[in-house]
């Protein structure tokens, strides 16, 4: 955001040197005198140095919006014009150059007193000519004497116009031209080139101590000229004498030389010190840092190095020295050879490889690069990291982590025991309470055929105690579930008889509410009816515990795609604050202090692995309701 006022200042500047020789050349072309001598008519400027210029100005235009190549076109004919002035004021000989552009209005004009350029301005147009060629060029060393050579082009407009206005010299020392105008346009040129220093440089964010002074040169180069001008003044007007003049001038260029050697002194002095002050750093965080840290130019070629390096890679500095980066790694990184091409700043990520020490052994080694840019060089800096430690910390790691997934199993082993005797609690009794009945029936009345069908209900129960045991250790085992289709009202009318036949407090309403029309549901049918169980037990014991007659109700209702939702609501004390939250969590019950949280731990997991959900509120005024949803075939009907 910066260079924008920048380049808009240096292109206003261009465009006003342009328009100046142009008006110059309108002048001769409609011979408009005024125009001729930019204000003084008497004084025309020579058309061909205005045109020339004219092609100047317009190059540094084109330098300024990127067009390098058109700009460096436009100025030959600028430097083959001044050269074959040069040899015509060297040799004597005409070469009729000069008379290329209305030459018979020049032969007619008593005015114009030059037949060519004359050689003050042919010398400052060449130093000018020389600042546009370097601020065209694709080096960046010649674009760093941009300054230079503009700031002596000033100096030398300033000095021959100081002379054009002291009346009292010969009109042959006058080089720049009888009218002091003809000064504008140049200086306004030089002006555009100073102004587009800042973007010419390639490394904006340098502030230091020599970057001012290169920033300043143009300034300097002009200040040497200064004292010239003034004394000229002082003797223009008689103060001085040409003796006192000529020593002042040469006193004065010494004391401006020597106040500007004392700056410039200073000035390096102080980067002097800023440098020691970087290198001391540079060392210390070299000498200190705990990994491998190494410098490389542009080939790669080791400079410097941390004092790490030397003992990560087992060898002496002399092995370091002057080697190639790609020689300490078993396999060449083409990371390198990327990231050199990249812009400055740029840093690569991690790079896991190998190193190679001097020793043939090998270590695991994180490698990272970045770039970085100082005054046109560019730095390639390593940073390396021996993963010797840290990856045999990770195999203790592993170690550690195969002996807890085995204590793990051992505790999912006592889980399983827990679960096993929470589980099967349900159809064991009622095995008993049926093996009971039987024994009385035939005791009591010798009803065999009844007898049977108790013994048969036995047979059932007991081998649903085994079914849920080896669905809770196929379960626990993380091995896949038996999904197929069952239809939904004989799943949960068999978990509700498991209930009422195995619990004591089945006093009170439990209303089944399951529409004709629910599709099948594909489900494993012995873990749908432990999550009913669960919830269903949970229910009789919440409304005993707030010691209302128990009102269960259980409904189904399609909850979107393929998804059935079952409902079980109670009229009992609710849910402990916060329940619904850590709902599944082991040891989270809704029995406070008396219950394990098991049932509902499991519940949740089987619940999930049907792809479904599991989630519990309070219901108002009391009571709880749990909704949990499980897959259902084809298309649900509307209820």
């Amino acid at each position: 955001m910066q260079q924008r006022p920048r380049i808009s200042l240096a292109l206003a500047f261009a465009i006003g040197a342009t328009l100046l020789p142009f008006a110059i050349l309108v002048g001769w072309s409609f011979d408009i005198a005024l125009l001729r001598g930019l204000g003084a008519p008497s004084r025309p400027i020579h058309p061909m140095t205005a045109f020339c210029f004219l092609l100047m100005a317009s190059a540094g235009i084109l330098s300024l919006i990127g067009l390098r190549r058109q700009a460096q076109a436009l100025l030959i004919f600028p430097l083959v014009y001044l050269l074959l002035i040069l040899l015509q004021h060297l040799s004597g000989l005409d070469s009729g150059i000069s008379r290329m552009l209305f030459a018979e209005t020049m032969a007619s004009s008593t005015a114009l007193q030059r037949p060519i350029t004359p050689l003050g301005a042919v010398a400052v147009l060449a130093a000018l000519l020389a600042a546009l060629f370097l601020r065209t060029s694709s080096s960046s060393m010649a674009r760093a004497w941009v300054g230079q050579v503009t700031g002596i082009a000033v100096a030398a407009t300033l000095l021959l116009l100081t002379f054009t206005v002291a009346t009292q010299f010969s009109a042959g020392a006058r080089f720049i031209g009888v009218a002091a105008a003809s000064a504008v346009p140049i200086l306004l040129l030089c002006a555009s080139i100073l102004a587009s220093l800042e973007m010419v440089r390639s490394i904006p964010h340098q502030h230091t101590p020599w970057d001012t002074l290169q920033r300043i040169q143009p300034l300097i180069i002009v200040c040497s000229v200064v004292p010239a001008l003034v004394l000229i003044g002082l003797r223009q007007r008689a103060v001085l004498s040409d003796a006192e003049l000529y020593f002042l001038i040469a006193m004065a260029n010494l004391v401006v030389l020597a106040a500007l050697l004392s700056y410039v002194t200073h000035r390096a002095s102080r980067q002097n010190r800023m440098l020691a002050g970087g290198e001391a750093k540079l060392h210390s965080i070299l000498g200190t840092a705990p990994d491998a840290l190494i410098i490389t130019g542009d080939d790669l070629v080791i400079r410097t190095y941390s004092a790490s390096t030397p003992l990560m890679w087992r060898c002496g500095d002399i092995q370091l020295a002057g080697k190639s980066l790609h020689t300490l790694f078993e396999a060449p990184i083409d990371t390198f050879e990327t990231l050199v091409r990249t812009p400055s700043g740029t840093h690569g990520g991690a790079t896991i490889t190998t190193g190679r020490r001097s020793d043939d052994t090998s270590f695991p080694a994180e490698l990272r690069l970045g770039i970085a840019e100082q005054e046109g060089e560019r730095v390639c800096v390593a940073f390396v990291r021996d993963l010797s430690e840290r990856m045999s910390m990770e195999d203790q790691l592993n170690g550690l982590s195969f002996q807890l997934m085995h204590l793990s199993r051992q505790n999912a082993m006592g889980e399983l025991a827990g679960d096993i005797a929470h589980e099967i609690n349900q159809p064991l009794t009622a095995a008993t309470n049926y093996a009971s009945t039987a024994a009385y029936v035939l005791e009591q009345r010798g009803d065999t055929d009844k007898a049977r069908e108790h013994l048969k209900e036995v047979s059932t129960q007991l081998l649903r105690a085994g079914g849920i045991i080896s669905r809770l250790r196929a379960f626990l085992a993380n091995r896949e579930i038996e999904l197929r289709r069952e239809p939904l009202e004989a799943v949960v009318q068999d978990a509700v008889n498991l209930v009422r036949i195995g619990s004591r407090r089945v006093a009170g309403r439990l209303t089944v509410d399951i529409p004709h029309d629910t599709p099948p549901v594909y489900v494993d049918r012995i873990q749908i009816q432990q999550v009913l169980v669960n919830l269903l037990r949970n229910s009789f014991e919440a409304c005993d515990e707030s010691g209302r007659d128990a009102r269960i109700d259980i409904a189904a209702r399609p909850a979107g795609d393929h998804l059935i939702e079952i409902e079980v609501s109670d009229n009992g004390a609710g849910l402990p604050e916060g329940f619904a939250e850590r709902l599944g969590q082991r040891f989270s019950s809704t029995k406070g202090e008396t219950g394990l949280g098991i049932g509902l731990n499991i519940s949740k997991r089987i619940v999930e692995a049907h792809g479904g959900t599991l989630v519990a509120e309070n219901r108002q005024p009391h009571g709880a309701v749990f909704r949990f949803t499980v897959p259902a075939l084809g298309d649900l009907p509307q209820l």
